[in-house]
């Protein structure tokens, strides 16, 4: 990730950075009572899922990430921003047009949470965006609940399938995936949980040239064999 550095103008002391350091970043909705007149309310071209884009404000030390420069290495870095709980890298890692499409048998158990209308088209229609997915996975990367997380299973490229568009631009990825969650103790009681499933993960680019990938679309498929829960479910009790 890069971070524009400015002049000592303004000390962002809310911004997770320390007092002598200066930082572009964009604001998010509990900065904003803190130090509203010091973030920088950018997005980018909304047309242009790719564009530049200021990232959110660190919460913390930042953690080494891979260039973006193949799909494999954006896979990669999902994987280290959710085990080191680093949720604005996570962010990094996806488009600003980001779509999580949730199973159909999720969408039934939690209408409450992703509200399908009536002849729902996943195609189509849009259950969960980038904005939940940023509440979600601040949520999920609390280090104050949860304190470990491990993969068990996430894309292995000698294993899994890899479906190439004609120009180039984007990579859809077929894996499963299975991942263990252990929270903080309370009350001298730790509680563990695990997700498992399979997904498809629509990466993109801009360009082939000089490429910079993102995760634009993931859609998650039960395994109905597991007593584990899915992504969807995963996501739909995180947002209660």
């Amino acid at each position: 990730m890069r971070w524009i550095w400015l002049a000592p103008v303004i000390a962002l002391s809310g911004c997770g950075v320390d007092d002598g350091d200066q930082v572009d970043c964009r604001c998010t909705e509990n900065m904003l009572d803190d130090f509203v007149f010091s973030c920088v309310d950018e997005t980018g071209d909304p047309a242009n899922p790719l564009s530049t884009r200021l990232p959110d404000c660190p919460s913390g030390t930042p953690i080494f990430l891979r260039e973006r420069t193949t799909p494999f290495t954006v896979l990669f870095n999902l994987e280290t921003t959710i085990t080191n709980f680093s949720p604005n890298q996570y962010m990094d890692q996806l488009t600003d047009d980001f779509l999580f499409v949730p199973d159909p048998t999720d969408i039934a158990l939690h209408p409450e949470i992703y509200d399908a209308p009536p002849n729902y088209d996943p195609d189509l229609d849009t259950l969960w965006t980038w904005q939940a997915e940023r509440a979600f996975v601040r949520q999920l990367l609390d280090q104050d609940r949860m304190m470990k997380i491990d993969f068990a299973r996430w894309y292995e490229s000698s294993k899994d399938e890899v479906i190439i568009s004609e120009d180039g631009l984007m990579e859809t990825y077929i894996f499963p995936y299975e991942i263990d969650f252990q929270e903080r103790p309370v009350d001298g009681v730790s509680a563990a949980f695990g997700v498992k499933g399979r997904v498809e993960v629509d990466l993109v680019t801009p360009t082939t040239e000089n490429p910079v990938w993102a995760i634009s679309r993931i859609v998650d498929i039960r395994d109905a064999a597991t007593a584990k829960r899915s992504f969807g479910e995963l996501r739909a009790e995180f947002a209660q």
